[in-house]
């Protein structure tokens, strides 16, 4: 039975197209990139998207993880600058913005330590994949009169982006 299974395992592994082939936003979902950048800027930043974030655009449509891209916009200096541009006001401000909590003291002293040997990037990077999905979960789209079922859910595989 072993003698079957592990080829057809092999082989459903092997041909199923990763998402770096086509990207979560290809196609069809050019647009939500667009606005899900958009959105982004918004709420990190407080201003929107400039010509940089194109940049950002296409990282998504080309099959970059969510969370790589938008630690790349809270590892920014100006996210930096707003934070209050010290490293324990980032990590702060980074758990606030992005989890939606204040950091416990270890949370923070252990961000603050991350930062003398890590860049800003790497430990946004850290905290938004410890703790998914909370920095997805906003309340912009409430505000804009969506209900919560309705937004998406990008880490469930069978989604696809309109």
């Amino acid at each position: 039975m072993r003698r079957v299974i592990l080829p057809a395992l092999l082989l459903l592994v092997c041909a199923l197209p990763s998402s770096g082939q086509y990207g979560r936003y290809g196609d069809a979902g050019d647009r939500d990139a667009e606005r899900t950048v958009h959105r982004w800027y918004e709420r990190f930043l407080g201003r929107d998207p400039d010509a940089y974030a194109g940049g950002h655009v296409r990282a998504l449509r080309a099959g970059t993880d969510p969370e790589q891209v938008l630690a790349g916009i809270l590892g920014s200096d100006e996210y930096y600058r707003r934070a209050g541009g010290t490293p324990a006001r980032f990590v702060s401000r980074l758990y606030v913005d992005a989890i939606g909590r204040r950091p416990t003291p270890g949370e923070e002293a252990s961000g603050v330590r991350q930062l003398y040997h890590s860049s800003r990037v790497d430990v946004a990077y850290s905290i938004l994949t410890r703790h998914a999905q909370s920095w997805d979960d906003d309340d912009h789209d409430r505000d804009r009169g969506r209900d919560w079922s309705d937004r998406h859910d990008y880490r469930r595989p069978q989604y696809r982006y309109r």
